[in-house]
């Protein structure tokens, strides 16, 4: 039965309940690994991140299809360049010039740094515009291959296995339903700006384990539905203690937070 079905819903949260926005939130530039560096150095044993396909269809942690924010004077796209173009441009500067040459890197880099400093991970399936299915596909398949082993060492140990495999999350329900399909074994959460009124019929179709809603649409009522479905409820993106702990009060179970210096992971 794949860890990602009923068996896993019985589960109460299993992993961090807060998560460093992008990897360092505002203290690195974010999905970087010198930003997912700062983050750790933040406490935080646990990141939200972005994966998008190249023009050559591999899968490398950016949040925006277009340049200009975070690589800075070049019109270009993700779709447009290489993962080895990409990997050569700086997105560390916009920031701050100590982080003059910080880059995208590979979804299978991400994944080996997070493994090897027991990080865990919420990968957010990040489509550029019209590969939705493609995205969601080489996602599942590479995040997949690189758990191979702990998911073939599972056995009993279900629970063992879900604290350690990453969660994949979407806008998109065609790059959760194709993920779904390429890779049943890793757990998927619907990502939703408000409440759409079909939420329940669409975490359900794409058997999902958790709806990630921006917090400010949150009600305790919308929260109590979703654990009647069995469903966790995660929210981005708060950045005061106060709100933090507002919404854990109200029962959210985990956020991710761009404020690692005001917020702590043990909140």
């Amino acid at each position: 039965m794949p860890i990602s079905e009923n068996s896993l819903k019985t589960l109460p949260w299993p992993f961090p309940r807060i998560l460093a926005h992008r990897g360092s939130g505002t203290v690195g530039p974010e999905n970087t690994l010198e930003g997912y560096r700062a983050g750790l150095l933040h406490g935080y044993r646990a990141i939200e991140t972005d994966a998008m396909l190249t023009r050559d269809r591999i899968p490398m942690i950016m949040h925006d299809e277009k340049f200009g924010r975070v690589i800075r004077d070049d019109k270009r796209s993700v779709p447009e360049v290489t993962a080895a173009e990409l990997e050569s441009l700086d997105a560390g500067s916009w920031l701050s010039p100590i982080w003059y040459g910080a880059s995208s890197m590979r979804l299978t880099t991400a994944i080996r740094w997070c493994r090897r400093n027991a990080v865990w991970m919420n990968i957010e399936i990040k489509p550029a515009k019209g590969h939705a299915e493609e995205t969601g596909r080489i996602v599942a398949e590479t995040t997949a291959g690189e758990f191979e082993d702990l998911i073939r060492s599972g056995g009993d140990s279900r629970e063992g296995i879900v604290r350690e495999v990453p969660l994949l999350s979407s806008y998109s329900r065609d790059a959760l339903a194709a993920a779904r399909e390429a890779a049943p074994d890793i757990p998927r959460a619907l990502l939703v700006d408000d409440i759409p009124g079909d939420w329940i019929e669409a975490v359900m179709e794409l058997e999902c384990v958790s709806i990630h809603p921006d917090y400010r649409f949150v009600t305790p009522e919308f929260i109590r539905k979703a654990h009647d479905a069995e469903l966790w409820v995660f929210v981005y993106t708060p950045n005061s203690p106060d709100v933090v702990r507002a919404l854990f009060g109200m029962g959210v179970d985990a956020l991710c937070t761009d404020r690692l210096d005001l917020i702590s992971p043990a909140l």
